[in-house]
């Protein structure tokens, strides 16, 4: 998965997020808070054409352009539109998601429904510099507690990604990582390599867990 800021012309924007996908990105988050309203309602519908069946899109916060240009679902700001109400919009087939920061934050989005969690800062960012990250020990204890898949998301790259995933994360979500490379397919490539090795590696000890357990 990868979030996405516009930074730069459009051209190369959306050139950069055809390369990604190529590499394996599964899923674009739309998120410009900066942009005006027809800026970013044009911005949406151009990811949303660019990516097609490929991937699905997802609109930071917009519910009403998410309906628009008919998304995949939305991704909600832990202080942003409530979970029922995006609902309502959007139906059932909406993947919605929530933005926590918080084991209290993620509770809350379970029980108001959420499909997934996005769950940071887990490393300090170039947008948040000087800020340390909450680590993802936080990723260990809301998979403890909670039901709902967890996107780990803040300072992720192809080395951070298996501690993520080996945390209970069930996919990460990046910006620089992808977006800043001078080649976002095999940024995004290496990025899926990680996040697939580290599963493969989870999976032998779920196993022989499950074996001690019978």
């Amino acid at each position: 998965m990868t979030a996405l800021d516009p930074g730069g012309d459009s051209a190369s924007l959306l050139g950069a997020i055809s390369a990604a996908i190529r590499g394996g990105v599964n899923m674009v988050q739309v998120r410009a808070p900066e942009l005006e309203r027809t800026d970013f309602f044009n911005l949406a519908a151009a990811v949303m054409e660019t990516v097609g069946d490929d991937a699905l899109v997802v609109i930071n916060n917009r519910v009403d352009v998410a309906l628009a240009i008919d998304a995949g679902g939305v991704q909600l700001g832990e202080r942003g539109p409530a979970v029922k109400a995006a609902r309502r919009v959007g139906g059932d087939d909406w993947l919605i998601g929530r933005s926590v920061h918080s084991l209290e934050g993620s509770l809350k989005a379970e029980t108001d429904l959420a499909d997934y969690l996005l769950l940071g800062t887990l490393y300090e960012t170039a947008s948040h510099s000087g800020q340390p990250g909450v680590g993802i020990d936080l990723i260990s204890e809301v998979a403890a507690s909670v039901q709902l898949p967890i996107i780990g998301i803040g300072g992720i790259n192809p080395e951070r990604a298996a501690d993520v995933m080996s945390a209970g994360a069930r996919g990460v979500a990046v910006i620089g990582a992808i977006l800043g490379s001078d080649d976002p397919e095999r940024a995004a490539a290496n990025l899926r390599t990680a996040i697939e090795e580290a599963v493969q590696d989870r999976a032998p000890r779920n196993s022989e867990g499950n074996q001690r357990t019978r």
